[in-house]
C-alpha cells in the first residue's frame, strides 16, 4: 500500500509540473526580430540626443536627465537626455516596447542608447539564454538605426532582499522557473558573463560601449546602504551620480575616439 502511495505521489508532482510547464510557456516563449520601419538617417543638428531604457533604474532616472546633460555638456555642448523604462521590465518586455510605448525614443534619433536591462531576468529565474537572445534583438535593432548602445553590466542588487518581499505564489512561481532554465534562485554573474561574453565583438570594433558594475560601484553589493533606496534595489541619488558621472565619462570618451 505504500508503495502505491508513493507511486502515486510521485505521479502526482509529475503531472503538477507538466502542467505548470504548459501554463507557464507563454512567460518563456523568445521574442521573434521585427525590423524597425523607421529609417537609419538622423536629423542634421549640433544636439547630442541621448536615450535611456529599460527597467525601473531607467524609469526613475527622468528625475536625474539634466544632471547627466550638464555633465556631458561641460564644453558647452548642446545634451539632450530623455529616459523611457518599467518597473519589473525584463529584457524580452523591453525589446518589445521598442516598436510600442519606447518608440518615440527611437524616432528622436539618439546617438546613444543607455540600456538597463537583466535585474528581472534574474529575479525571475528566465535564464541567461533567454536574456542574452532579447538583449541581442534589443542591440540589432538600435545598431541598425544607427544608434549605439551604452550597455550597462547588470549591477548588485539584494536578490534575497526583493524574494524576501515576493508573496508565496511568486516565490513558487519561481522556483519552477529556476527548474525549467537552469537558473540558480540568487545569482546573476551568469547573466553578467554571458552577455560581455556575447558582445565582445561588438566591443572590440566599436559597435557598442560596455559599462561595468564595478566601473561605478568597485565595493559591489558592499555600498547597497550607501548607494540604494531602503529596498537594496533601486539607487538614491548618490548612487545616480556615481552612475551618471561613470556613463557620461565613457560617452565622452567614445566621442574623442571617433
Amino acid at each position: 500500500m505504500k508503495v502505491w502511495i508513493t507511486y502515486l505521489s510521485i505521479l502526482i508532482t509529475v503531472m503538477v509540473l507538466l502542467l505548470c510547464s504548459i501554463r507557464l510557456h507563454p512567460y518563456y516563449q523568445y521574442a521573434q526580430y521585427q525590423d524597425s520601419v523607421l529609417s537609419p538617417s538622423s536629423p542634421k543638428n549640433d544636439t547630442l540626443r541621448i536615450a535611456f531604457i529599460g527597467d525601473s533604474w531607467a524609469e526613475y532616472h527622468y528625475l536625474y536627465d539634466s544632471l547627466l546633460c550638464s555633465m556631458i555638456g561641460v564644453d558647452g555642448r548642446l545634451v539632450r537626455v530623455k529616459s523611457k523604462g518599467n518597473v519589473g521590465a525584463k529584457s524580452k518586455g523591453i525589446y518589445e516596447r521598442l516598436s510600442t510605448s519606447t518608440r518615440p525614443i527611437l524616432k528622436w534619433r539618439p546617438h546613444y542608447c543607455i540600456i538597463s536591462a537583466g535585474i528581472n531576468d534574474a529575479v525571475a529565474k528566465l535564464g541567461e539564454d533567454n536574456y542574452l537572445h532579447h538583449y541581442q534583438l534589443i542591440l540589432r535593432q538600435l545598431i541598425r538605426l544607427g544608434i549605439k548602445p551604452v550597455i550597462l553590466e547588470v549591477p548588485d542588487v539584494n536578490y534575497r532582499a526583493i524574494a524576501s518581499r515576493e508573496p508565496w505564489t511568486m516565490r513558487i512561481h519561481h522556483i519552477l522557473s529556476s527548474l525549467l532554465t537552469g537558473s540558480k534562485m540568487y545569482e546573476f554573474d551568469s547573466y553578467r558573463t554571458s552577455l560581455k561574453n556575447s558582445i565582445d565583438d561588438l566591443v572590440r570594433e566599436g559597435m557598442v560601449v560596455y559599462v561595468p558594475a564595478d566601473a561605478w560601484n568597485p565595493m559591489g553589493y558592499l555600498d547597497n546602504r550607501r548607494l540604494y533606496e531602503s529596498d537594496e534595489t533601486h539607487l538614491n541619488p548618490l548612487g545616480y551620480h556615481l552612475l551618471d558621472s561613470c556613463i557620461a565619462s565613457v560617452i565622452l570618451r567614445d566621442m574623442k575616439q571617433k
